[in-house]
Parts: structure tokens; C-alpha cells; sequence
């Protein structure tokens, strides 16, 4: 009898003692967390453009070879000027390296809106030329990104009051006249006296004058940006 109380006392304390151990092996496995995927940060690209990063887009386009000409007032704004929802960078350069802003195949394309020479014309740059160039907005952060590199350098088109206006304002500002069909928004501004607008339309910068603007051959009126 007293081997039998032994044996039950000893079957007590293996279940008491396997118990805890038996729960803590079925306890559920606590959830996976994955690593959050690192996301660009983008900065304030809305914000106005402050003279240090212009420069840096600048160095980051032409390198050595043109500096912001800070003679004129403003000498830069930011606007969407090629109308693909992306910030650019519109800035009044001055020539330094003439060599490399005459390269034979440059980085950039030189333009002449207010000219009629063929697109394969190149065109020289002169000593101390102030030039508009136009860096187009690329990836997370638009012209400030470290990949935004394409752009124009436009010739004789370098004015006064330089300003951006959207495709409604410059509709609204023109009622009744013809009207081109700018892609993006426009760069208003007094040229050799007249008051006209840069914009960009067909892949390249033209000249708009309200005075003597006839039709595009196929481009038809202006119907404001495609949302």
C-alpha cells in the first residue's frame, strides 16, 4: 500500500512539474516584424528655391564652365515648365569656360527661340552671354535631385521681371488673342521691350509675342493643361 502511495505521489509531482512547460512549448510564436523598406525622402520641392541650391544644380549640370549670374533680380524661379508634373529650374547663367559651353556635344541643348535656324545648327556662346538655362525635374526631389541633369540653355531671351505663370493666368491675361498651346507653365517676362512669354511645347522652348503670334501649323488653340 505504501508503495502505491509513493508511485501516485511521484505521478503528482511529473504532471504538476510538466505542465508549465508542456503550456510555455504551445505558446503561439510572436509575429514576424519585417524590416521597413527605406523610402526616398523627398524634400520640400514646393518651397522656393534658395540661392545655395541653385548653384548646386548649376555646379551639378554645367560644372565649371557657367555660374548664376546674379546681376539680375530674380535670376532663377521654379515652375513645371515642361508640364510633366515635375518641378524645374529656370536660371540666368554666365558663360566661364567658353570652351566647354562650346563643346562639340554638350550635355545640354542650346537654343534660340526667337532664331529660325534648324535644330542641328549649333550655336556659339560668347563671352559673358547671360544665357536662361532650364534643368527639367527628375526622380523624388525634381531639380534639386542628383539625377536631374537634362536641360536647355536658351540664347537672347534673358529679359526683366521674370516671372511664372500657370496655363489659367496666362489664358486669362491674353483673352481674345491667339494663343499657342504651351505644355507646361509659361515664363513671362519684358523682352527688348516687349512683353511676351517663354514656353515649351514640340520638345523645345519657343518665344510667344502677342502681337505677332500666327497659328501653329497643327497645334490649334490653347485649351489649358490636361488634368
Amino acid at each position: 500500500m505504501r508503495q502505491i502511495v509513493i508511485w501516485l505521489l511521484g505521478v503528482s509531482l511529473i504532471a504538476a512539474c510538466s505542465s508549465p512547460a508542456k503550456q510555455r512549448a504551445e505558446a503561439p510564436p510572436v509575429g514576424y516584424q519585417p524590416t521597413p523598406q527605406a523610402t526616398p525622402v523627398r524634400m520640400g520641392v514646393a518651397q522656393a528655391p534658395k540661392l545655395t541650391e541653385v548653384q548646386d544644380a548649376v555646379k551639378r549640370v554645367f560644372k565649371e564652365a557657367a555660374v548664376v549670374y546674379r546681376d539680375y533680380n530674380p535670376s532663377f524661379l521654379a515652375g513645371d515648365f515642361n508640364g510633366d508634373q515635375s518641378q524645374d529650374l529656370a536660371v540666368i547663367i554666365k558663360p566661364v569656360k567658353l570652351e566647354e559651353m562650346n563643346q562639340e556635344l554638350p550635355p545640354w541643348l542650346v537654343r534660340d527661340p526667337l532664331g529660325n535656324k534648324p535644330a542641328r545648327i549649333r550655336l556659339a556662346i560668347t563671352k559673358d552671354e547671360p544665357l536662361l538655362a532650364v534643368i527639367h525635374g527628375y526622380g523624388a526631389n525634381d531639380w534639386r535631385d542628383p539625377e536631374a541633369t537634362q536641360a536647355f540653355v536658351l540664347k537672347n531671351v534673358v529679359g526683366n521681371d521674370l516671372r511664372v505663370q500657370s496655363g489659367k493666368e496666362f489664358v486669362a491675361a491674353n483673352s481674345g488673342k491667339r494663343l499657342p498651346r504651351p505644355q507646361g507653365d509659361l515664363i513671362g517676362e519684358t523682352l527688348q521691350g516687349t512683353a511676351g512669354y517663354l514656353y515649351y511645347a514640340r520638345a523645345t522652348y519657343s518665344w510667344y509675342d502677342p502681337k505677332t503670334f500666327k497659328d501653329e501649323t497643327t497645334a490649334g488653340m490653347f485649351h489649358g493643361r490636361r488634368q
